[in-house]
């Protein structure tokens, strides 16, 4: 096992697997909802921290929380890990119910994207099952622009438990 790459492992098969995606799945639920005034259109700025000031949205993070060691760790195909992982998505409009509306479509793709889910990296030999504990929708905010204009912003963070494989039998 290589504890010392299960973080940046984890959370470059999820971001990749978002990236890969969201645009799709962003036009499934725009189709299914049937409503042309709310936008879906797809990430402008990904991160891989929380600190992010300045960035384009739609702006998607995966982070990484923390880390567990299962003591069971026996046969050919075992668990290396428990990942805790948080996705978020902020996304920002001009009027609060538009925005409500596509933050709840994020999340709906994400959903359908992270939620027990088995994802691989065959060339380095890994495979994480993810399955969401929670979702958390933010309060909206506002943001000022120059020339006075603002935009109301909300986040939905989602709470991840990702179980990391290496040398999986695949």
């Amino acid at each position: 096992m290589s504890a010392t790459q299960l973080a940046e492992k984890t959370r470059a098969l999820l971001m990749a697997t978002i990236k890969a995606d969201i645009v799709a799945e962003l036009a499934d639920i725009r189709t299914d909802r049937a409503d042309p005034q709310v936008s879906s259109e797809p990430p402008r700025s990904y991160f891989i921290f929380d600190g992010a000031i300045t960035y384009q949205c739609p702006a998607v993070f995966v982070v990484v929380d923390s880390i567990e060691f299962p003591d069971d760790q026996t046969g050919p195909n075992f668990v290396n890990a428990r990942v805790r992982t948080y996705v978020s998505v902020v996304v920002e409009d001009r009027e609060e119910d538009k925005l409500t509306l596509k933050t709840e479509r994020y999340q709906a793709a994400l959903f359908k994207i992270l939620h027990w889910r088995t994802l691989e990296d065959v060339p380095k030999n890994v495979k994480i099952f993810s399955r969401i504990l929670r979702c958390e929708f933010s309060p909206l905010y506002t943001k000022k622009r120059d020339g006075g204009l603002s935009d109301f912003r909300k986040e939905v963070a989602i709470e991840l438990e990702v179980k990391h494989f290496e040398n999986p039998t695949i």
